[in-house]
């Protein structure tokens, strides 16, 4: 997919324009969106504090659609001020490349955020695009294959502070593909693949002292995760997963925040075609297919300046690279990968945002709308 032709600077223009005019006047969006739940207040004395978002994306993998996420924060009975909103999101997705999902996320704080209980639930049906293993085969579209196929995705976790802002993690990972059919070479045939799927144990350990998770402005983020897929545990190979993440956020003053990402992954063992690192989400590496780089090992890295132009307006932009390899020395002797963009931001909630953003990659582009921030 080539880039497409947009200016970022005519992007920031035009959001640098719509956040001035927001300050003298309350625009049709405003409205709009504060009738769909959007406030500057949050209010769970009935419960949760829901509020409902649809909206258009594009990116490389789904094409054209539109999404749509109803957002709650909580408090549970425990709830005190030093403990930040627990959050409840159901999303659900159609695109014009026939894909469909739904999904839940929750994210419970307890006993002055001492325990948390995280869970992630998703199915999916999602035509994609195979190209193969490895950097080479990502650059070769000889290489690439439709694939097709049902998704099912289970990640429930529970972590404890066992010292100040330190957490241990234990959790499950669990992936269901079925109804899998990849075209052949010769683009006309299709292989019917059998129902294949991965169970395994997590272990994670972090640093935490991010203000608020889904929109810090301060603090950092150290973790470490394994993951040991097991055919004990259900699995169909035996393979395991290390994930590497440091995030760090700065305040610069009341409207500025920078904030940047290193992230890394190893996978090793008898690796399903799906279960490699992959390159290219809505949070690492916008702009790019996801899974048409990757490998055995993935390193990226991201910086990205936020600013807030009032209490309900902002935007973003960043820069960053990443690499995949099929050995670790191999990560920083050939050439990173680019990524860059710029964003919107509308708080829908106090600390909750709305983003879209446009990404550029090397030959490839995305526009994403989500809820939070990418990391």
């Amino acid at each position: 997919m080539k880039p497409w032709q947009l200016s970022p600077l005519l992007i920031v223009s035009s959001f640098s324009y719509l956040a001035h005019a927001e300050t003298t006047q309350s625009g049709w969006i405003d409205q709009l969106l504060e009738k769909l739940g959007a406030s500057e207040t949050i209010d769970t004395s009935e419960g949760i504090d829901w509020g409902v978002l649809p909206g258009p994306f594009a990116n490389p993998e789904q094409g054209v659609g539109f999404g749509m996420a109803a957002v709650g924060l909580y408090s549970p009975a425990d709830w005190t001020p030093k403990t930040p909103y627990s959050t409840l999101a159901i999303k659900s997705y159609i695109s014009s490349t026939g894909s469909y999902g739904l999904g839940v996320e929750n994210r419970s704080y307890l006993n002055e955020d001492k325990l948390r209980l995280i869970g992630d639930a998703w199915i999916s049906h999602s035509p994609q695009h195979y190209w193969g293993i490895g950097k080479k085969a990502a650059k070769n579209d000889d290489n690439k294959r439709e694939y097709n196929g049902q998704i099912i995705k289970l990640t429930p976790k529970v972590s404890y502070e066992f010292l100040p802002d330190r957490y241990i993690s234990l959790g499950w990972d669990y992936q269901h593909y079925s109804q899998q059919t990849l075209a052949s070479t010769n683009s006309v045939s299709e292989y019917k693949l059998s129902n294949q799927q991965s169970s395994g144990i997590s272990v994670a350990l972090e640093y935490d002292s991010r203000d608020f998770e889904p929109n810090p402005y301060s603090g950092q983020l150290w973790f470490a995760e394994w993951i040991d897929y097991k055919t004990a545990l259900g699995s169909d190979q035996n393979y395991t997963r290390l994930t590497l993440n440091y995030r760090q956020y700065v305040q610069l003053n009341g409207n500025n925040i920078l904030a940047w990402d290193v992230y890394g992954q190893r996978v090793d063992g008898d690796i399903p075609w799906y279960g490699y690192a992959e390159m290219g989400n809505d949070e690492r590496m916008r702009g790019y297919y996801t899974g048409q780089y990757r490998d055995r090992y993935l390193l990226s890295g991201q910086i990205e300046w936020r600013h807030r132009f009032n209490q309900r307006h902002g935007m973003v932009t960043w820069f960053g690279g990443g690499n995949i390899a099929n050995k670790s020395e191999q990560l920083l002797s050939s050439k990173f990968l680019p990524t860059f963009g710029v964003g919107y931001r509308f708080a829908f909630k106090p600390r909750i945002n709305v983003r879209i953003d446009y990404a550029l990659g090397k030959d490839s582009s995305g526009f994403y709308f989500h809820i939070n921030e990418a990391f």
